[in-house]
Parts: C-alpha cells; structure tokens; sequence
C-alpha cells in the first residue's frame, strides 16, 4: 500500500511539473495597453481600443473629420478566413525624469492639459495578423505611460497597422 502511496504521489509531481512549462507569462502593468489593444482590434472592440490611449487622444480622435466608430473593424484583413493578431514587444527602456518631463511637455503641447506622467517606457512592437493565406507583420516604436494609475499608449491613435507580407 505505501508502494503505491508514493507512485500516485511522484506521478501527480511528474505530471504537474510536465503541465507547467508551455505557460504565457503574466503581461507587465506597462504592456497592457498594448495586449489590450491586440485584443481590441483581433475583436473588433473600438471602444477597448480607444481605451489603450490617453483620454485627450481619444477625445480629440472622437472629434475629429477621420473618427471612425467602427475603427477596430478596419484594422484587420477580414474575410472568410480566420485571422488572428499577435504581438511581440523588444527593445523595452523606461524613459528617465528629463524624458518624462519632454514627454508631459508634448502632452501639454498637443492637449493644452497638464498631465504627471509617473513612468514612461518605449518598445517596440511587433504586431502580426495571421490567416490561412499567410502572415503580414508590422513593428513600430511605442510609448507607454502611466499617468495616476493607469497606463496608455502615448500620441495619437493608431487608424492603420500598416501590415505586410512576411518574407
């Protein structure tokens, strides 16, 4: 009885450490805005997707002549076809007083508000839609910052991915 005891037992280890190692990693505070965004556009979701920039982004985005309510609709190649997006984010550096304080400086510039970003990082993404047809990818530099409490996608909001083929 005590054989099997211990046989149960080093299989239930085995199979819990065989179950453990094709696991995702948590998503960083600071990557959100940008898995959101994937997320967003791989689900036609505008309103998640505006959500990932700054309020003053969004706002001026809703007023302007380009405003789109359907934007998250447009940012994939759309058919029959499945179609999924994934990102890879590289070249991660978090941005020192004297870039946030260039950073607020623009925000102030573009918004006419006052904003304290807290911490600001730089990446860049690379952004791949895959179908059955084939992959189109697109990488571009990102700032992501965290004012109060939140983090979002620093600058105006993205209307095209600019995707192309993969060679």
């Amino acid at each position: 009885m005590k054989k099997i005891s211990v046989l149960c037992m080093l299989l239930c280890v085995a199979m819990l450490f065989c179950s453990c190692g094709e696991e995702e990693r948590a998503v960083l505070g600071y990557e959100q805005p940008v898995a959101t965004l994937v997320t967003a556009a791989q689900y036609s979701d505008t309103q998640s997707y505006l959500s990932c920039f700054t309020p003053e982004a969004e706002a001026e985005y809703k007023n302007s002549d380009s405003y789109n309510e359907a934007l998250a609709e447009t940012l994939l190649t759309r058919g029959e076809e499945k179609t999924e997006l994934s990102y890879k984010l590289s070249s991660k550096k978090e941005l020192d007083s004297d870039g946030l304080k260039n950073l607020e400086k623009s925000y102030k510039e573009s918004y006419h508000k006052n904003v304290t970003i807290k911490k600001a990082v730089t990446m860049t993404a690379k952004l791949t839609e895959t179908t059955d047809s084939g992959k189109l990818s697109a990488s571009r530099e990102i700032t992501v910052v965290k004012i109060e409490n939140n983090w979002y996608i620093f600058g105006k909001v993205i209307e095209k991915f600019d995707l192309s083929q993969k060679g």
